[in-house]
C-alpha cells in the first residue's frame, strides 16, 4: 500500500496513480484498489480511478469525504457549512480503508492538496498519512521551482515520522522544455536524500521503478 501525494495541486496526483494502478493490475495481475479518503472540487479523481480500476465499489466507498468547492478541506467544510467533527472524518476515512485494504492486494490511496494542507481542526493532509501509517510517494514536476518545493515536502513527510519511498516526476511541462532537468533531478536526489522511482512522460510513456512501490 502507497499513499501518493504531491508538491502541490495540479500536480497530476490522480493521473500518476491511474498509471501505476493500470500497470500493477493490467500488466502485472495485481488487484488494485484505490481509496480517494477527501476530495474537493467534485468526484472527478475518484470516479476516474473506479473506471480506470474497474472498481465495483459504491463512490461514498472510495471517497467517504466528498466536497463540491475546488477549495482547501477545511475551507471547503466551513464555507458549504458541513458540519462533521474530526472524529467522524477519521471514522469515516478508517472504514473505508479498512474495507479496502483487506479486500485487494495492493491499495492506492491518493491525497488532496499538498502535505501541509488542512483538512479539519489543525489535521493536516501529512497527519492522515500518519493515521492511516502509510509510505508516501511524492508527485513532482519537472520544471523550475519544483526542487524547493519536493525539499519541503520531503522535508515535512520526514518531520512527522512518515517514511518516504521516493518521488515521481510527472511532466506536466515536456522535458524538452525543460533547461538541464537532468541537473533538476540530480539535485533532488542529492539535497533531499532520496531516490527518483520514474518518469511519466504520458499515459503510455512512462518508466517507473515499480518492485519500489510493492515492497
Amino acid at each position: 500500500m502507497i499513499f501518493i501525494t504531491g508538491t502541490d495541486t495540479g500536480v497530476g496526483k490522480t493521473y500518476v496513480s491511474s498509471v501505476i494502478g493500470s500497470h500493477l493490475k493490467y500488466k502485472m495481475n495485481i488487484d488494485v484498489g484505490y481509496l480517494k479518503p477527501v476530495e474537493t472540487g467534485g468526484i472527478q479523481d475518484t470516479l476516474t480511478l473506479k473506471d480506470t480500476l474497474n472498481l465495483p465499489e459504491d463512490l461514498s466507498i472510495l471517497n467517504p469525504i466528498n466536497l463540491k468547492n475546488p477549495l482547501s478541506p477545511n475551507i471547503a467544510f466551513e464555507v458549504e457549512g458541513y458540519n462533521i467533527s474530526l472524529e467522524e472524518i477519521k471514522e469515516r476515512i478508517k472504514r473505508s480503508f479498512d474495507t479496502l485494504s483487506k479486500k485487494y492486494q495492493y491499495l492506492i490511496v491518493e491525497g488532496a492538496g499538498g502535505v501541509a494542507v488542512p483538512i479539519k481542526d489543525n489535521f493536516l493532509m501529512s497527519d492522515l498519512i500518519k493515521f492511516l501509517d502509510l509510505p508516501a510517494v511524492v508527485v513532482s514536476r519537472p520544471n523550475l521551482g519544483t526542487i524547493n518545493h519536493t525539499l519541503l515536502t520531503l522535508e515535512h513527510l520526514r518531520n512527522k515520522g512518515i517514511e518516504v519511498k521516493g518521488v515521481i516526476i510527472n511532466c506536466i511541462t515536456r522535458l524538452e522544455e525543460v533547461p538541464y532537468y537532468e541537473k533538476t533531478f540530480e539535485t533532488i536526489e542529492r539535497y533531499g536524500h532520496v531516490e527518483i522511482l520514474g518518469v511519466v512522460r504520458s499515459r503510455e510513456d512512462y518508466n517507473i521503478q515499480f518492485e519500489k512501490l510493492l515492497e
